[in-house]
């Protein structure tokens, strides 16, 4: 049985494999291939089911003799962090990012602050399948439940110290911290940069993270840097793991500005290794052009920052992310961080003396669309005669000045369907048609 996704194991919180039994088991198998007898780390963002998985996936892990340290509440990155600090076996998120509130997920870091590689998944996984048939359960030993709200301060000074330009002093920040984890942490760690910080969405009731707000609703935050006159604004998920940001005009920059802006700064820092961008599949065509004038090489890899760090290791660059709002500082910290990479891009500024607009005004943008439609199976697409045919005639008429990508959600039980070129409503109609042939193809099968 499939138990891992594409970013570890995330679902419905109510549901299979969250209920109390298997989340014991899945404790049990990690720390059996990971750490027994050994020290565990386990932190969480703010969902209402977030405790009671805590509890019992360390119930699972201390029966195999492992010892569980409670980090509470925090961004996920910081997991990374403290793993290599801490003299943990493993690190493990209580986390579905950026997804509702009845959602929740399992991330594991490595010792050395990676996410696991695939063959490790499949090893926890086929303890987990074993457990589950055998339907053998260890007996519960006691344990303290106390979480140690001191080593968030490790976290957040190591980013404070990752900041490397004049202090903000006169400068105001709006952050929407998605009444997740990092609302106490990133305003706490922008005031003490010298920013005059506000925050919104930092009131989490358990049912509320990401909801309306966020880095996958950022309309409020660009509304509140206008009304502010603010400098500029940040905007993270749930677990902090991703950013979008919003210059001083209140313009939403992806990642595709993000990263074709900081790779220009950082090669003339002489600090982009061997001057590559590590970006995915869904980066914007005008990323690319942008970047061959400045003489970097951009690696497509898969979409999720997994394949990204795969690539970014494969190819030894420093610099990789998603348009979605996943950025990696490989030589600073070994995943996505979203307080990390708004710190980076102040640093940006503050060296440069420019605006947010002025710096990201690198690229110039392809219209592009994106469609997500919900689909009953996720059927291979090559499986899908007449979609497969239509998606092949639709990339021949754009050419060299467009694409089409079209893929399956990793995650959830959705269709993603991306097409870019010159003309916005030929790319429209195009996407629409795609969306709509899978759609109804997939129905029939």
């Amino acid at each position: 049985m499939k138990i891992f996704g594409t970013d570890g194991i995330r679902g419905d919180s109510s549901k299979f494999p969250f209920d109390n039994i298997t989340i014991n088991i899945i404790g049990r198998s990690i720390a059996e291939v990971l750490g027994a007898n050994k020290r565990i780390l386990i932190i969480r963002d703010t969902r209402d089911s977030g405790k009671r998985i805590q509890t019992k996936l360390s119930e699972g892990m201390s029966a195999t003799g492992a010892k569980i340290v409670f980090g509470s509440i925090m961004p996920t990155p910081a997991a990374s962090l403290l793993v290599k600090n801490g003299n943990y076996c493993a690190a493990v998120v209580i986390s579905a990012s950026h997804n509702p509130y009845r959602d929740n997920g399992i991330k594991i870091f490595n010792s050395n602050g990676y996410k696991l590689s695939v063959s490790i998944e499949e090893k926890i996984e086929a303890k987990i399948n074993k457990y589950i048939t055998s339907k053998d359960v260890l007996p519960i030993k006691k344990i303290s439940l106390k979480e140690n709200s001191k080593l968030i301060k490790f976290y957040e000074n190591f980013i404070i110290k990752s900041f490397s330009g004049k202090k903000l002093k006169g400068k105001t920040v709006i952050l929407d911290c998605a009444h997740g984890a990092s609302y106490k942490c990133a305003p706490r760690i922008l005031k003490k940069l010298g920013a005059s910080v506000i925050a919104l969405n930092v009131s989490p009731d358990g049912k509320n993270i990401n909801l309306n707000c966020g880095a996958l609703h950022p309309q409020s935050l660009c509304k509140a840097v206008k009304e502010y006159n603010a400098f500029c604004g940040f905007a993270f998920d749930g677990d902090a793991d991703r950013l979008i940001c919003v210059d001083e005009n209140g313009m939403i920059r992806d990642g595709d500005y993000f990263l074709s802006s900081m790779s220009i700064w950082l090669k003339s820092k002489k600090k982009l290794k061997n001057n590559i961008l590590v970006s995915t599949v869904m980066a914007n065509i005008g990323l690319f052009h942008a970047l061959k004038k400045e003489k970097i090489k951009v690696i497509s890899s898969k979409v999720g920052d997994r394949y990204v760090m795969e690539d970014m290791k494969k190819h030894k660059a420093s610099l990789g992310g998603e348009q979605s709002g996943h950025f990696i500082f490989k030589d600073i910290l070994a995943t996505g961080d979203g307080i990390l990479s708004s710190v980076m891009i102040l640093s940006a500024l503050s060296s440069t003396g420019k605006t947010m607009s002025e710096f990201m005004n690198v690229i110039e943008k392809f219209p592009q669309i994106l469609i997500n439609r919900k689909v009953m199976k996720k059927v291979p697409l090559e499986k899908l005669s007449n979609s497969y045919n239509l998606i092949k005639t639709c990339e021949k008429s754009l050419g060299s000045d467009g694409r089409v990508l079209v893929r399956y959600s990793g995650t959830e039980n959705l269709l993603r369907v991306m097409v870019e070129g010159k003309d916005v409503d030929e790319v429209k109609n195009i996407a629409e048609s795609i969306a709509d042939a899978v759609e109804k193809e997939t129905s029939l099968q």
